[in-house]
């Protein structure tokens, strides 16, 4: 009935209605991690993996953060600020399709958090939309702006869900050299248990009878 009443509504009240209970009920899941969290990964080797933006994916050897409420969310919380962690406490973070989220005047700030958490040695291994590639299928598929719009620009069907950058791999080599990351590398999703998750680091999309990956995957050591 709730939600018949909600297709009635005229388009600018449903949305607002969506907004004001997708709200209260991250609200109400921020309350709730304060007295019940779900229990935490406990390694063999002591080692703290972080999963940043990790939406419905859930990685049994992960802590998991997110903006958004779900049962398996550790952290309910904005990925850019981790002060919950120590400086170097962590061995490794994993971000696939988050870190465009933010503007790119914040990209540094942001990246300057993620170090500041890693371990000397630890790893900050990164999947997002790859600029170049995008432009590629961009004219694979005759021009077509629809074929990339919402891997360039995000979704846009809630407010955590808008691209406010884009990266390639030079462009993001050099933010993360300047974050101070000694080291920085491609990794192959699938190559071993801490690169497998079912997101968009793999994703391919159709162009011209063909499928590309969409996604540029580098990780750099501290």
């Amino acid at each position: 009935m709730q939600e018949l009443m909600l297709k009635n509504l005229p388009v600018p009240y449903r949305t607002q209605l969506s907004v004001a209970r997708l709200n209260l009920k991250t609200l109400y899941g921020k309350l709730k991690r304060q007295v019940l969290r779900p229990a935490l990964p406990k390694l063999e080797d002591g080692k703290l993996y972080l999963h940043l933006g990790c939406g419905s994916v859930n990685h049994e050897k992960f802590v998991n953060i997110d903006g958004l409420p779900a049962p398996h969310i550790h952290y309910i919380r904005a990925i850019d600020d981790l002060s919950p962690f120590k400086a170097n406490s962590v061995d490794l973070i994993y971000g696939s399709h988050c870190l465009e989220h933010f503007s790119h005047q914040q990209v540094p700030v942001v990246l300057a958090e993620w170090f500041r958490v890693l371990k000397t040695d630890g790893i900050l291994r990164l999947s997002v939309p790859d600029f170049d590639a995008l432009c590629k299928i961009y004219q694979e598929s005759g021009n077509e702006i629809d074929s990339i719009l919402e891997v360039l620009m995000g979704k846009q069907n809630y407010k955590y869900n808008f691209h406010m950058t884009a990266f390639n791999k030079s462009s993001l080599t050099r933010l993360l050299k300047n974050a101070g990351f000694r080291e920085v590398q491609e990794w192959q999703p699938g190559s071993c248990e801490l690169t497998t998750f079912q997101d968009f680091s793999n994703h391919k999309i159709p162009a011209n009878q063909n499928y590309y990956p969409i996604s540029l995957n580098l990780e750099a050591i501290k």
